[in-house]
């Protein structure tokens, strides 16, 4: 980098050689910039995607319980419980992630909005994405 200079204040002046690679550095940051939104935005869409099929799945869950088989019944309450204990004639539990931080959500607002998205605007949306869902347990 050349300096010349001017009288009062310094004039800063580059090659076009470097200008040249500072054009092609700062081309190769906005490509990798472009493909982390890329990929961000790809992951958002799908965890979007996977929580509303969460929330589906998890709507039916009485319904899929019941007509479970024993073995699978098994399976969905270890899926969602963890640390089952029986402390006389009551049942003490933990919950797996990420349904322990859906209990007693019923009043935040954000949860509503989403939910209301859900059953409104994405509708459709998840409709279509009900064959990605497992098939219900078989009785």
């Amino acid at each position: 980098m050349a300096i010349e200079n001017s009288g009062r204040s310094k004039l800063w002046r580059i090659t076009r050689d470097e200008y040249d690679k500072k054009a092609r550095e700062l081309k190769a940051l906005q490509v990798e910039l472009a493909m982390r939104i890329e990929q961000h935005q790809k992951g958002e869409d799908e965890f979007r995607i996977t929580l509303e099929s969460l929330i589906s799945v998890a709507s039916r869950a009485a319904d899929l319980f019941e007509r479970s088989k024993i073995e699978q019944k098994r399976e969905l309450i270890a899926f969602v419980f963890s640390n089952l204990r029986l402390k006389g004639k009551k049942l003490e539990f933990s919950l797996r992630s990420p349904f322990d931080l859906m209990v007693d959500r019923r009043s935040y607002a954000s949860w509503l909005a989403f939910l209301d998205t859900v059953r409104t605007e994405r509708f459709e949306q998840v409709l279509a994405i009900r064959p990605l869902i497992p098939a219900p347990l078989a009785a």
